[in-house]
Parts: C-alpha cells; sequence; structure tokens
C-alpha cells in the first residue's frame, strides 16, 4: 500500500508548509497529529493527495470508515490515480462487514467509462464539446461541406459522451453517501432508541441516506436494507 501521494505543485503557502509538518508526522507515526495537520491543510486546498494522506492516517488509526470516506473524496478529484483506487479498495478489505452484492459488470465498465476526467472536468469538456459540435453543425447548415457534417457528428457523440460521465459523477457524488465511523451501528426500525432493532452494521460500511429526521437519518445499506440510525454515526462522504 503506497504510503504518501506528494503533489506539492498543487498546494503553496500556508497550504504547502502544513502539509508537509502533516507528511512528517505521518512518517514518525503521529496519525493523530498528521490527521489534524491535515485538517488544517484542506482549510486552504483541497486536492486529491491531501484527502489520500489523511485517509492514509485515518487508516493507520484503526479509522477504516473515516479512511474510505477520504478514498472516497480523493477518487472524485483524481480517479485515474491508480494508488487511490488501490487503497480504497485495500481499506475496504478490512471491514466487518462483507459486501453480499458485488459490483456487477454493466456498473464496472460504467466506472471506467466515465470516470476519465473528474467532475468539474467532466463539466468543462461537455460544454466545449456542446458548443464545438453546434459550431461544427451548423457550419455545415450554411456552407455545406461534408468534412463540416462528419466533425459536428463527432463532436456530438464526444458530448454525448461527456454529459454521460457529468450524470455518473452527480450520482457517485451524491450528498447522501455516507460511511458507517462508529465500531458498531444498530439500525432502528424508527427515529428513536425505543425502536426495535433491525441489523448491527460496523465501521467503514457504505450507505446512502434515504431520509431525515431531526437527529436521525434513515439509511439503506448494500442489499437493500435500510434503517434508522443517529446523526454523527455516519460521515457524509460528499457535501
Amino acid at each position: 500500500m503506497t504510503v504518501l501521494l506528494t503533489l506539492f505543485w498543487a498546494l503553496t503557502g500556508p497550504a504547502s508548509d502544513l502539509f508537509a509538518r502533516a507528511n512528517a508526522a505521518y512518517e514518525a507515526a503521529r496519525f493523530e497529529e498528521a490527521v489534524v495537520l491535515y485538517d488544517s491543510t484542506l482549510l486552504y486546498c483541497r486536492t486529491a493527495a491531501v484527502y489520500y494522506n489523511r485517509g492514509n492516517a485515518h487508516f493507520k488509526a484503526n479509522r477504516i470508515g473515516a479512511a474510505i470516506a477520504d478514498y472516497l473524496r480523493a477518487w472524485s478529484l483524481g480517479p485515474r490515480d491508480r494508488d487511490i483506487r488501490y487503497n480504497l479498495n485495500f481499506a475496504r478489505q478490512f471491514r466487518v462487514d462483507k459486501n453480499q452484492n458485488p459490483e456487477g459488470l454493466l456498473s464496472r465498465v460504467s466506472r471506467s467509462v466515465f470516470t476519465f476526467f473528474n467532475p468539474a472536468q467532466a463539466r468543462l469538456i461537455a460544454v466545449l464539446l456542446f458548443f464545438l459540435a453546434a459550431l461544427f453543425l451548423a457550419g455545415f447548415f450554411l456552407l455545406r461541406h461534408r468534412q463540416l457534417l462528419i466533425a459536428g457528428l463527432m463532436l456530438a457523440l464526444l458530448f454525448f459522451w461527456a454529459l454521460g460521465s457529468v450524470f455518473y459523477w452527480r450520482g457517485a457524488t451524491s450528498p447522501n453517501i455516507v460511511v458507517v465511523i462508529v465500531p458498531e451501528l444498530i439500525l432502528r426500525a424508527g427515529p428513536g432508541d425505543e425502536y426495535k432493532e433491525i441489523a448491527a452494521v460496523h465501521d467503514g460500511l457504505e450507505a446512502k441516506i434515504v431520509e431525515r429526521r431531526q437527529e436521525w437519518l434513515l439509511i439503506q445499506i448494500p442489499g437493500g436494507l435500510g434503517g434508522w440510525v443517529r446523526t454523527g454515526t455516519v460521515q457524509p462522504v460528499f457535501e
């Protein structure tokens, strides 16, 4: 498992100094200090490198859920980085709750096709391709040059791919995606401690918020089972 991903070119000023100090604390096995320094770094600059390294520090501190959440954040910013994907999958192996519904072929293909660029890049590329396709197609209707039509159609196809990427990321980075961050969490039949216990899940399990009610959340875990949990027992991955 790669320990540190250092991209100083993306960090300047106070962020660069904090990032270097955090990395030094990590190398010295002061993982709690490293997490605090990475937290401070993120106040200035949110990059895949900082989330990835903080995820490593959480993992070393045996906080699997917090590590997975950070690896997911890092992946959304640097989806082509192999170290990020490796560490995410590596951390998932340490969860108590094993996924009873492994990712299907279609899902894996969709992820591979639509995550070449990160969400911000995908949105920008989609806009550029839309205007370029419209420009070339308008040129064809005005000038009747076959080359303009071919170029316009190719750009239109690329635009639909980029649009698919935008919609894929919209689901993959939903603010309703959460990770369990407590050692054991009881799912209840209703929003209160007096309700029946449905199941117990554990640190690192990824779930989705279905409903919010004051201090309680209705979450759905892989496999379709749902239950109510207190806020603070799960951590939203994306804002």
